[in-house]
């Protein structure tokens, strides 16, 4: 264990791949072969999911469904290369970001086309309003009216996510060229500093994207519990909280140095260290999860309004056949 009077410990860079590398024991190499062994397994599930949803799934879904199984294997590949060369963790984690707030318009998107797409939505909720009431933003203002569904209301939803989606990146090229002047270092946390004002900004957006997400489960989850969607959300929030607030919270105990360093590690970079290995694990598990939940003929499965519509007409036509043979048998005995 490291101490203040370590070299590395006031090292203001994380140490150089090959410096990471020589100080591994067998412990540590074993470590790595196991981890970097689940990256490459969780990206093979995903490239069999993705043959998988090519063949079985609609093309006005198999999109969609590509971009939200990728979130996990995503994340899984970012922090294998950022455990493997620390210097790059900044821009592991900044892509990770980038892809997960993709995703969460994706996740949108994919509520609306599994309840049969934008036109479908509304006329079977013409008449129906929003419970607005939810979290992440909303979900102790009871009093907040209900919002009537419409086409501008849907597109407000979409909206709110899609800020998310196209700030993300912008803010990241922000930080990236801050970073090459000096002016974006993640170990300063002061008010000087350019790191606190970007992330308050991205996290007064991310809470901003993830309210519609909210707004649009609470009223479809019944509609879509034959789809699976209860079990989808519950993947989504499980990445959105480890890639997210797990990586802040492990960042804030390093920076508070409650997360001692270890040479040649100083304990921002072992903090960064850390986070990486939880999240290969967790998306590993959360890809093999992902296989399960998603792993359906969803062109066999109707919703509820259109397999009752289906069973009334085959009972319809089902009467009309025995209709038509009676009297065809009472036409031949005549």
């Amino acid at each position: 264990m490291g101490n203040g009077s370590e070299p590395a410990c006031a090292a203001q860079q994380p140490p150089l791949a090959h410096q990471i590398l020589g100080s591994l024991d067998f412990t540590g190499i074993f470590l790595f072969a196991i981890l970097t062994l689940m990256t490459l397994t969780a990206n093979l599930v995903f490239v069999e999911e993705v043959f998988y949803i090519y063949r079985k799934i609609p093309s006005s879904t198999r999109t969609i469904f590509i971009w939200i199984n990728a979130a996990a294997p995503v994340i899984a590949t970012t922090s294998c290369i950022g455990m493997w060369i620390p210097r790059s963790t900044m821009f592991t984690d900044s892509t990770a970001s980038v892809f997960f707030a993709i995703v969460i318009h994706k996740f949108l998107l994919m509520m609306i086309k599994e309840c049969g797409g934008q036109k479908l939505f509304l006329r079977r909720f013409e008449n129906d309003h929003f419970k607005i009431s939810t979290g992440p933003c909303c979900c102790c203002c009871l009093c907040l009216p209900y919002i009537h569904i419409t086409r501008r209301t849907l597109f407000l939803l979409k909206l709110g996510t899609f800020q998310l989606a196209f700030l993300r990146p912008v803010l990241m090229f922000l930080s990236v060229v801050l970073w090459t002047n000096g002016n974006y270092s993640l170990s300063d946390l002061t008010p000087k500093g350019a790191v606190i004002w970007i992330n308050c900004f991205i996290g007064v957006l991310t809470i901003i994207a993830l309210w519609p997400i909210g707004i649009m489960f609470q009223h479809v989850r019944v509609l879509l519990n034959c789809k699976n969607i209860i079990p989808k959300f519950a993947l989504y929030q499980f990445v959105l909280i480890l890639s997210q607030l797990q990586a802040a919270i492990i960042s804030i105990l390093a920076i508070r140095g409650i997360i001692p360093c270890a040479p040649p590690l100083n304990s921002s970079a072992r903090g960064a260290y850390m986070n990486q290995q939880l999240l290969i694990m967790e998306m590993f598990l959360i890809t093999l999860f992902s296989r399960v939940v998603y792993r359906k003929r969803y062109d066999d499965l109707e919703l509820p309004e259109c397999t009752d519509q289906e069973a009334r007409s085959t009972n319809q036509n089902t009467r009309v056949t025995l209709n038509c043979k009676i009297m065809t048998d009472g036409t031949q005995k005549v």
